[in-house]
This record gives structure tokens, sequence and C-alpha cells, in this order.
């Protein structure tokens, strides 16, 4: 049985996505890596905030459930034309920057920001993201099991792979083994 002090308290997904935070009277743009109804990781920030909770806005994908679909189906699908949603809340940096010099600063490449009271419409759209994107990586991962030498199956699993933000031109024992990683980091620390 897997240790209960190594679980997530929220499942979380990979969203490779932008998020506009505000600090002050200015706007910057960072990177999103994950996000759960927890929290998200940002990285990119060209400026640490000063202060600890701050307003964020994030570009959020609707993923269509892949299960289903056929290969000419997925093959029509481009992540240009799914739907986006900017969600917007209050988050609170996670990790602190106590006495460390705006020079030490410049070198932190990641950042945990946890969400300080977001409403419920806000809570349900992260939910839905998280949610579906597990799925689709279950799905995902059974296209692997279910692999053959079937050519047909290869670039439905490739089309997949590549519509969740994988390299679809990675060899296909790398991509499982991403793709897993992933899975087993939905919800594991």
């Amino acid at each position: 049985m897997s240790d209960p002090r190594l679980q997530r308290k929220f499942l979380r997904a990979p969203l490779k996505s932008t998020a506009l935070y505000v600090d002050g009277e200015h706007v910057f743009k960072a990177r999103t890596l994950n996000l759960s109804e927890g929290g998200l990781l940002l990285s990119e920030l060209p400026h640490i905030p000063e202060i600890n909770s701050l307003p964020i806005a994030v570009n959020l994908i609707q993923y269509p459930r892949f299960q289903g679909m056929s290969l000419d189906d997925v093959k029509q699908l481009s992540t240009d034309d799914f739907a986006r949603t900017i969600i917007k809340t209050k988050v609170r940096m996670v990790r602190s920057f106590e006495n460390q010099s705006n020079v030490d600063k410049v070198f932190i490449n990641f950042i945990g920001c946890e969400f300080y009271n977001p409403d419920p419409e806000f809570k349900l759209a992260v939910f839905s993201y998280v949610e579906t994107f597990a799925k689709n990586t279950v799905y995902l991962l059974s296209l692997f099991e279910s692999l053959g030498n079937r050519t047909e199956q290869l670039e439905l699993l490739r089309s997949v792979a590549h519509l969740l933000g994988y390299d679809r031109r990675m060899k296909v024992p790398l991509l499982r083994a991403k793709v897993l990683h992933d899975y087993q980091s939905l919800g594991s620390l």
C-alpha cells in the first residue's frame, strides 16, 4: 500500500499555458506547468512579487475526451481549435523568499502557488480540466497497452499524445515513459 503522506490532496495535471499576475501597478506573464484544485506551478517569472497574495489569470484549455473518437476525428483536431477559458483568482506563493537578495531571486525557476478563496465557478473549471486530462491520460496509456503492429493504432496514439502536449516524434518507449510519469504525478508527490 502506498504511503498516504506521499498522496496529494488534489489531483494535478500538466498545463502548458500562460498566466498573468499583478504586482503593484504592473502585469507580468509567466508559464504554467501544472494545475490542481489547490494551486499551480509557475515558471519563467520575469519578476518575483514582493507581496505574497496576488491576482492571477490563467489561460485554461478545454480538452475534449478522446476515448471513443475515431482516428479520422482525432486527426481533424487541433489544439488551436479547442475552446479556452480565462480563469481568475488570487494566489499565495507557497515558497518563501525571505532573506534572499534580488540576485538570488533571478535564479528561481519555479514557484508553487496556492489558490486563495477561489469561487465555485473557478473550482469547477479547474476540476473539469484536471478530470478530463486524467481521463485522456488513462486513455493514452491504454493505447500503449493495446499497441500491436497496427499502423492506424500507432497513428491514433501519436495524434492523441500530440493533442495532449507531447512530442509526437518521440520514440514510443520514451513517449510511454513520459506519459506514465505524468500519470503517476497526477496524485503523488
